[in-house]
């Protein structure tokens, strides 16, 4: 089926509708032109003849307007309403005198409108029609020979022919222009998105401001950097900035202000291609800037670590082997005491080195959903058969039954096992004497290791879980450190709880 070439926002139901509106118009201008004529005593030779025609071109429009003309194509229905139109109008052209008369004019706005809604095929069909009706009422004029009334139907057919072609051309243009301006607004539009997405994913604070200190958009750090923030507000906290850009000109600078207890850092690049003058800010926190290059720092150094510990592992390996055979052949406990130093410091660097791997894996995180009476019942009985002495007399105690964490099981056990082992280590190794409650409160879950020892020393508390530090010359000083590294890459905390022996693991409570 064909269809009209219209704009997207014009169906093609309305642009009838509007055609069949305008027809009414015209009509309605040719009636009231008339009737002032002919109260003005310029009355018309036939008046009963045309008021006759506007009659029945008032039926017909309103029948146009009225039929159900679904079963038929847009331009089919759009050139049978042209030919009627220029049908009448030829038909009133006769009924005043023909071509002299002037309303063969009439012809040239309905050809306009009919074109600028078809194609240039149909439109030059329109023009035709018009034509061959024109020329035909001129031959069939006996009434009026001559040159004249030929020359005049000349001088209108051109003037169709004209009228269509150059009014189809505009069409063609105008339908063009809408068609580039609605693929440059889609195309500013999923730019526009895009930039907004890559803002907004920006690990810097970002604000465009006016030379009025006036924010024109901005990201969501610049929120947490400035709560206040908002489009078309003023901020205080920026007049430090905008009075560095007034002084600098339009020169990009580097910027540090203290905002809110926040000392930031970055840079300041104005926008020349702006209408108005305006200036982007880039802002950092300086203490965010320095936790990145710590961790950037620590992980380099895991990296580093972790590639000595499976060198050293090598060699310590063939230390350990030696020293096995040398302890089979020896002969004196002078050099069994010396083969049992030489196992017992491999074994001590052995387990260094395994707590530096661990300490590398911290970041391999598989949460998952672990019921804690489970998972407490399997750690104690396993404990239990690493230290005999401790069986039944490590006791749990659950504030909260039924309650399930989200956390990485083997991270779990690990620090567990240290805080366990240590608790044991620490305390008197009677019944009781280690105990681990399990609370719940603010949507966290606490587990916490008692034991009945003295607890930590003021002096050391401070540094309990520093890398390497130990009171014990059989520790390697990195237990604590490598279980609270795991309890926050689980997304929870491990801190010390004075006075006495008590440490509490904070994790997250795992929903359904």
């Amino acid at each position: 089926m064909i269809r009209l070439p219209l704009p997207a926002t014009l169906t093609p139901e309305r642009a009838l509708g509007f055609f069949n509106a305008f027809r009414a118009v015209m009509l309605s201008v040719i009636v009231l032109v008339t009737l002032t004529r002919d109260y003005l005593g310029q009355a018309l030779a036939d008046g009963a003849a045309f008021y006759g025609w506007a009659l029945a071109y008032g039926v017909l429009i309103a029948l146009w307007s009225v039929l159900k003309r679904a079963a038929l194509a847009d331009i089919v229905q759009l050139t049978l309403g042209v030919g009627a139109d220029v049908v009448m109008i030829v038909l009133l052209m006769r009924l005043n005198g023909g071509v002299g008369s002037g309303y063969g004019m009439l012809l040239l706005p309905f050809l306009a409108v009919a074109s600028l809604l078809a194609s240039g095929r149909y439109a030059l069909l329109y023009a035709l029609m018009a034509s061959v009706l024109l020329v035909g009422a001129e031959l069939a004029d006996t009434a009026r020979p001559g040159a004249g009334g030929v020359l005049q139907t000349a001088f209108l057919v051109l003037a169709c022919f004209v009228t269509s072609a150059v009014t189809w051309r505009l069409a063609g243009l105008a339908r063009r222009s809408e068609q580039l301006v609605r693929s440059r607004t889609a195309q500013l539009k999923r730019l526009d998105r895009f930039n907004a997405l890559a803002l907004q994913h920006l690990r810097e604070a970002v604000l465009v401001v006016d030379d009025t200190g006036t924010v024109r958009q901005f990201n969501r750090e610049a929120r947490r950097l400035f709560p206040n923030v908002a489009r078309g507000k003023m901020l205080i906290e920026l007049a430090p900035f905008v009075a560095r850009w007034r002084e600098r000109g339009d020169a990009p600078s580097a910027v540090q202000a203290t905002v809110h207890g926040r000392h930031l850092t970055g840079r300041l690049e104005p926008l020349a291609q702006t209408r108005s003058r305006a200036m982007a800010l880039f802002l950092r926190d300086s203490a965010d800037l320095a936790d990145e290059a710590r961790r950037e720092k620590l992980a380099a150094l895991g990296r580093l670590t972790a590639n000595l510990a499976h060198e050293i592992r090598n060699p310590l390996s063939a230390i350990s082997h030696a020293a096995d055979l040398i302890a089979e052949s020896a002969d004196n406990d002078a050099q069994r005491r010396l083969t049992r130093i030489v196992r017992d410091n491999t074994r001590r660097i052995d387990r260094l080195v395994e707590e530096v791997l661990a300490l590398n894996r911290r970041d391999r995180v598989r949460s998952e959903t672990l019921p804690l009476s489970a998972v407490l019942a399997e750690f104690i009985e396993q404990f239990a058969l690493s230290q005999p002495d401790a069986a039944g007399k490590v006791l749990t105690h659950f504030d909260a039954a039924g309650v399930a964490v989200a956390f990485d099981r083997g991270h779990l056990q690990q620090i567990l096992w240290n805080l366990a082992a240590n608790a044991w280590r620490h305390g008197s190794r009677t019944a009781g004497s280690v105990r681990i409650d399990v609370g719940q409160s603010a949507g966290r879950v606490t587990l916490t290791v008692h034991d009945d020892g003295a607890g930590v020393p003021a002096a050391i508390q401070p540094h309990l879980f520093e890398p390497f530090h130990t009171s014990e010359s059989t520790g390697t000083g990195l237990g604590l450190y490598i279980a609270r590294e795991l309890a926050e890459a689980n997304g929870g905390a491990l801190d010390y709880r004075p006075p006495g022996g008590c440490f509490r693991l904070t994790c997250k409570v795992a929903h359904a």
